[in-house]
């Protein structure tokens, strides 16, 4: 399989897209680096593929380090340790990171290169569903807080970013399916006619046809390029996230997988589409199928004095309610800029998948 560029330019800089069978086993040919030194922080859910960067890499990496691939792991404590790990190791300002994993490890190695010396190069190598179709597009980098999701971080966008579907071989069944979430989600919000030949391929998707990624990136993408710093048309992508990251945190991010968590947090957006965007029915209850053959997803916290608290500290949040993405049709979406916190809680209550 040839591999495919996709450029996303943001002002002066380029992120640089390469998708294709093979690619992390020819790294060099690929990744940037500067002064062609690396500092490689992979999952311990990754070896494998992290093992075929290190065959490429090992000559001139002045770091290899491991970290878990957890929300746990998501915290300033991480971020320090490769700070401190990498300032030890001598890092340059012409260097480069390498980030091999989930969203999680994409996250946090993307912060930690915003931040040391005031901003060294990274690439992003994901091994995941989610971090293909998602998570490590786009140069939004960051850790939880205490008090809630992704509450500190900086647009940092990597130099490149390696999508190889051979990666995620090793994942779980549960874990490839709830990654399949958030590439589902980028069709359902931009482009009709991929979600068309998404689900008339769903079962082989499921199956694990190592193909069904490249819409989903190409769509995450195209938008990222049009609005870089999400203060239009990127707020899309987050489609079933104003909830879902309430639920995924509400499940002390042990209950649910991210994409499990969004697949809730979308079932229940697609009431207050009806309500507020006039979506068909038919279109809500084709997106519910999709989760149904997702799934299945464990139920989620549904309590409001749960997620109350939560969807008040939510980062999008502001005087006139939360802002959450609606569906107007499968293809097209919105956001709706002032849903009150007691229509998200009743939308969680009545959420449902199937």
């Amino acid at each position: 399989m040839t591999a495919e560029r996709i450029a996303i330019r943001a002002g002066s800089s380029e992120s640089v897209l390469w998708v294709g069978l093979g690619v992390v086993d020819d790294p060099r040919r690929y990744l940037s680096s500067p002064s062609g030194r690396w500092l490689v922080v992979s999952s311990v859910n990754a070896r494998a593929a992290a093992g075929r960067l290190r065959a490429a890499l090992s000559t001139n990496a002045i770091l290899e380090m491991e970290i878990e691939d957890s929300e746990e792991t998501k915290t300033l404590d991480t971020v320090r340790e490769i700070a401190d790990r990498a300032i030890e190791a001598g890092v340059r300002r012409d260097d480069a990171f390498v980030a091999v994993g989930g969203g999680v490890v994409t996250d946090v190695v993307g912060f930690a290169a915003a931040i040391v010396l005031r901003g060294v190069a990274w690439n992003a190598v994901p091994t995941t569903v989610a971090g293909m179709a998602d998570a490590a597009i786009g140069g939004k980098t960051g850790v939880d807080h205490r008090l809630g999701k992704n509450l500190l971080g900086a647009f940092h966008p990597p130099r490149v970013v390696l999508i190889d579907p051979s990666a995620a071989a090793t994942l779980s069944d549960r874990d490839y399916r709830s990654g399949l979430v958030e590439a589902f989600k980028g069709a359902w919000i931009a482009d009709p006619d991929l979600s068309d030949r998404a689900e008339s391929r769903l079962s082989a998707i499921v199956a694990r046809d190592e193909a069904a990624l490249l819409g989903a990136a190409r769509v995450k993408a195209a938008i990222v390029a049009a609005d870089p710093l999400e203060e239009d048309r990127r707020r899309l992508l987050n489609f079933g996230h104003t909830l879902g990251h309430a639920f995924e945190a509400a499940g002390g991010y042990r209950d649910l997988k991210h994409g499990e968590a969004v697949g809730w947090g979308i079932a229940a957006a697609l009431s207050i589409s009806r309500d507020r965007a006039g979506l068909a029915e038919k279109d809500a209850t084709r997106i519910r199928s999709v989760l149904s053959r997702l799934g299945p997803f464990p139920e989620p916290v549904r309590a409001a004095a749960v997620l109350g608290p939560l969807l008040a500290r939510d980062k999008k949040a502001n005087a006139r309610g939360l802002p959450g993405v609606v569906l107007e049709a499968v293809g097209r979406a919105r956001v709706e800029e002032s849903v009150p916190v007691e229509e998200w809680l009743e939308a969680a209550r009545s959420a449902a998948i199937g």
